[in-house]
């Protein structure tokens, strides 16, 4: 009783394994979900990336416009004081005279003023998945302008089994105003 049941079972598995109709489209299926399921996420990875990057870029720019105001009060009046006076005697003193101070307002006013003109711009400078973005920091103290942002990023292919459609990404720029040393004649610097 036992042999029929295990030889109808057998035969069953035999009939099985020579009918393979369809499997091979299973497969192609299965790997066709896979590659663009990696397309997707590779799509998503760059669009980050490069978001990323054209947020550094524009970062700097307005860190380096915010250094281009020149304070001149403490330019031309009051460089040297006590405290500098002990700065330079213990062995730093061509420090004072190569700082060039920022006038740290008129460097907020350009700072928001470029950030502004870059979010509202049409142009290659911004990637359009960049959908607004926030001064986090600035800190400006005398010669150096340290500026942070953060923007949001819209995903082109959302997760679908997730509520991810967007992310953000940070940036962080210090920048340092300051004079090379030698003699300057119109312009040109002569060793």
């Amino acid at each position: 009783m036992k042999m029929p049941y295990f030889s109808s079972v057998v035969n069953g598995l035999k009939r099985f394994h020579n009918c393979q109709s369809g499997s091979l489209s299973v497969l192609i299926i299965g790997l066709f979900i896979a590659a663009l399921t990696a397309l997707m996420i590779v799509t998503d990875i760059a669009v980050v990336a490069n978001a990323k990057r054209t947020l550094d870029q524009a970062t700097e720019a307005a860190a380096m416009r915010a250094v281009q105001n020149l304070d001149e009060a403490a330019y031309y009046v009051g460089k040297h004081t006590a405290l500098t006076s002990i700065y330079m005697l213990a062995g730093n003193e061509n420090y004072v005279e190569n700082r060039i101070p920022v006038d740290c307002d008129a460097g907020w006013l350009d700072v928001n003023n470029e950030l502004n003109t870059w979010m509202n711009t049409n142009s290659n400078m911004k990637t359009i998945q960049i959908k607004n973005f926030e001064i986090t920091m600035y800190d400006c103290v005398y010669d150096v302008v340290h500026l942070e942002t953060k923007a949001k990023v819209k995903l082109p292919f959302p997760m679908p089994f997730a509520t991810l459609n967007e992310t953000s990404v940070n940036s962080s720029i210090t920048t340092l105003n300051e004079k090379d040393k030698g003699l300057w004649l119109f312009g040109f610097r002569l060793h």
